[in-house]
């Protein structure tokens, strides 16, 4: 009896393994029909604008066999070929033409596709295409870009030095800055409104990677001087790809050097940056202001919209947002006249958080030795004086105001007819308006324009001589609060 029932099961086990290879079998069986076709995530792949002669992003689609058995895909290769601006990773392997690819029973396979274009060629639209032979059917996915050309300037991580040197960028080509890129030794750069200039960069740390706009000794910048938001000059990543937009640290920004003198930053826009402005004033004797920043915006930064140290600055109509953790951070004093400016951060960009105050003035430096040993502390002088500002935020407290310990520096400062959110801080208000909300347009787009006549800003200010807001329109008698006239 025990020898029938092990033969039973013995037969019954055999009879499966064959059934399971047969089923295997029939499974891997790859499908000849003549005529089938895959399906695909997207009929055309298409990249942002692209630089010519820098390349782009990857981008990538899904190709998927919707049938129970393999597909042998006979053939799939770029269009163009070896001479085709693009190039494909199929699965893996690069390459421009690969046989005998195969794709499980209801499964997929990634291509890959990046662009790189040939710059004697100019602005252009560029066409190609992913071609699939699989018996007997072709398919294709299109690939497309355009091709932008620019004028490059630098070279990644080293410094390329202007002297003695007059230039006016144009407006009708945009520029793509490499490396550290210095106007010195007397030099003038002007920029006119409407151009572009991409900072070329990345999250690295290493010198020269991200590029830097550095003005130097008895050096100047003029930027879009007389002109608003209309027109705008704008500084921002090298990546035009939508997801780089909001992305911090990206570009060193601009740094006005101790020496430089009389720089106009008006009507413009900077982003992406660590710092977007940094303002160095070390040198004795420098004169008032070594900025005169007008009608501008500065947001998704890193560390700050504006360092100064020891900096003087006059502001006005401008707006610093969004910065992971500054709108401005004043470190060995400095003289600061805020007019009409809206310096706030709601941590609305995923990408950009909320860890310090939006404004943080100190009147101190440490100093250490080359062990990093404190030696002492140097002490300066704070003069600040805001009127019409909006210094608002999702922090409890966004104004921070940095003593040092028995300090003897003089402090002289004031906030007169400014919305501010404050917790304990509490000196030197005048007419404030406090912890309101401002109702602005859309803080998750950064549109800080009151949104109704109800909101707080409106009618809300000073009349101080400024007549016209951030984008030229005229301010009534009584004018609104921040850089926005309802």
């Amino acid at each position: 009896m025990q020898q029938q029932i092990l033969l039973r099961i013995t037969s019954a086990l055999i009879i499966l393994i064959l059934l399971c290879q047969f089923s295997a079998c029939r499974k891997d069986r790859i499908n000849n029909t003549a005529g089938i076709e895959l399906r695909f995530e997207k009929d055309t792949l298409r990249f942002d604008t692209v630089f010519t002669n820098m390349g782009t992003a990857t981008r990538k689609f899904k190709v998927y066999n919707p049938y129970n058995q393999t597909v042998k895909v006979s053939n799939i290769r770029l269009g163009g070929g070896s001479g085709s601006d693009f190039r494909i990773n199929v699965d893996g392997q690069a390459t421009t033409s690969v046989d005998d690819v195969e794709i499980p029973a209801k499964d997929s396979i990634y291509i890959f596709a990046n662009v790189r274009i040939d710059p004697n060629f100019g602005d252009a639209l560029r066409v190609d295409s992913v071609v699939f032979e699989t018996n007997g059917t072709t398919q294709r996915v299109i690939l497309e870009a355009y091709g932008w050309n620019a004028i490059y300037i630098g070279l990644r991580g080293y410094l390329t030095r202007f002297t003695n040197e007059n230039l006016t960028l144009r407006t009708d080509i945009p520029y793509v800055l490499f490396g550290y890129v210095a106007f010195d030794s007397n030099s003038v750069l002007t920029i006119p409104g409407g151009a572009q200039i991409f900072m070329f960069g990345g999250p690295s740390s290493r010198p020269g990677d991200r590029a830097t706009l550095y003005i130097g000794d008895n050096s100047t910048l003029l930027v879009n001087v007389g002109g608003d938001l209309n027109n705008p000059v704008e500084f921002k990543t090298h990546r035009l790809e939508e997801d780089y937009q909001e992305l911090p640290f990206q570009h060193g920004g601009i740094y006005l050097s101790r020496n430089s003198i009389n720089n106009q930053i008006h009507g413009c826009i900077i982003r992406n940056a660590v710092d977007g402005i940094i303002v160095d004033s070390l040198a004795n004797n420098h004169p008032f202001p070594k900025l005169e920043l007008k009608n501008s915006k500065i947001f998704n930064t890193d560390r700050s919209s504006i360092l100064s140290r020891q900096g003087s600055i006059i502001a006005e109509n401008s707006i610093l947002s969004n910065s992971n953790q500054f709108g401005l951070i004043a470190i060995r004093g400095g003289i600061y006249d805020f007019k009409h400016c809206t310096m706030v951060n709601y941590g609305t960009n995923p990408f950009v958080g909320h860890s310090e105050p939006t404004i943080s003035l100190r009147d101190f430096e440490v100093i250490y030795d080359a062990d990093g040993n404190e030696i002492g502390v140097n002490l300066f002088d704070v003069i600040a004086d805001f009127k019409n500002c909006v210094i608002d935020g999702s922090k409890n407290e966004e104004v921070e105001f940095s003593k040092y310990f028995n300090s003897t520096a003089t402090w002289d400062y004031g906030f007169e007819n400014c919305l501010m959110k404050l917790d304990t801080f509490s000196s030197g208000l005048t007419n404030c308006l406090i912890n309101k909300d401002p109702r602005f347009e859309d803080v998750e787009t950064y549109s800080y324009a009151p949104d109704t006549i109800i909101s707080p800003l409106v009618n809300g200010g000073i009349n101080i001589g400024i007549i016209r807001d951030i984008m030229g329109k005229m301010r009534d008698a009584n004018p609104d609060i921040g850089a926005f006239e309802f």
